[in-house]
């Protein structure tokens, strides 16, 4: 995937008009999100008595003649929101066209988000975290994110995809919006990782990707499958019937995966590789709240 296609100069112009529905996290950057803290905003937030040591620059001296006791207003505080971007490169991701779509709709994110005044990292991985941009501030730095994104190959087999990591003190300590793009197919499951993540105060987001085969598989007749992965084969007779099985054991996995994020209180958007990045964000992620526009 090219620099010129990663996304279309028509497309960053529509994600302009976006912004990242990001929860009120503790931050100590300033920014542009309105916040329900006492600050310098020209927000006005409400009147209290004057306690000495209070700014006297925010004294309201009409208040003062009506009433002959001293007021402060006060006002809101703005501060910016923290993005970070778990791109799934494990070899499982190289198959459909998946890994295609999670760095594009990285950089999708990612894009809006700098150009909202909030702060981005970005991070990809498969058995750990292989490497992750610094923290990246205003529209500007978009590109230094689309550079990482564009060199991201998925790993070889032998390498298992996982989020065991995460266990191992990978969780990020600063409170933000985490999304982990993936196609959430860890054979050590995911749950755990997930919790940890939300115990820490993130607000997490889900964005499982299948390529179209995966879904509606194609094959037929006496096969020997290879995993990706792990390079483990099987001897498969497929019969409509066995196909029909498939399909039945995807849609259980994909509604435990669905199901789980939503009783947690979890974004959770399935997404089909054939998908364009334009469908991911503006016909699945939209509806959702991740975004709004």
């Amino acid at each position: 995937m090219s620099r010129q296609t990663l996304l279309s100069p028509a497309l960053l112009a529509r994600l302009e008009r976006l912004r990242l529905q990001a929860r009120e996290t503790p931050s100590l950057r300033g920014g542009s999100r309105r916040t329900r803290q006492i600050g310098t905003s020209i927000e006005f937030a409400e009147y209290r008595p004057y306690m000495p040591g209070d700014d006297l620059r925010h004294l309201d001296w009409r208040a003062y003649a009506r009433l002959q006791r001293l007021f402060l207003k006060t006002f809101l505080d703005e501060r910016d929101a923290l993005l970070y971007l778990y791109v799934d490169v494990s070899q499982s991701m190289a198959f459909g066209g998946k890994l295609d779509l999670a760095r594009q709709l990285a950089a999708a994110l990612g894009y809006l988000a700098l150009a909202g005044e909030d702060r981005v990292e970005g991070a990809v991985f498969s058995e750990k975290v292989l490497s992750r941009t610094p923290r990246l501030t205003g529209k500007p730095s978009a590109y230094r994110l689309f550079e990482t994104l564009q060199i991201v190959q998925a790993r070889e087999a032998g390498e298992e995809g996982t989020l065991s990591w995460m266990l191992r003190g990978g969780v990020p300590r600063e409170p933000g919006l985490v999304v982990v793009l993936s196609d959430f197919l860890f054979a050590d499951g995911y749950q755990e990782a997930l919790r940890r993540l939300q115990a820490a105060r993130h607000q997490v987001v889900v964005a499982q990707i299948l390529s179209a085969e995966e879904f509606d598989p194609a094959f037929a007749g006496d096969l020997h499958l290879i995993d990706s992965e792990t390079g483990i084969g099987r001897d498969v007779s497929i019969s409509p019937h066995v196909v029909q099985k498939y399909k039945q054991a995807v849609s259980h996995y994909t509604g435990g995966l669905q199901d789980y994020c939503r009783r947690r209180g979890m974004h959770y958007v399935l997404l089909s590789a054939k998908d364009s990045v334009e469908d991911a964000v503006f016909r699945k992620l939209l509806p959702t709240g991740v975004v709004s526009g």
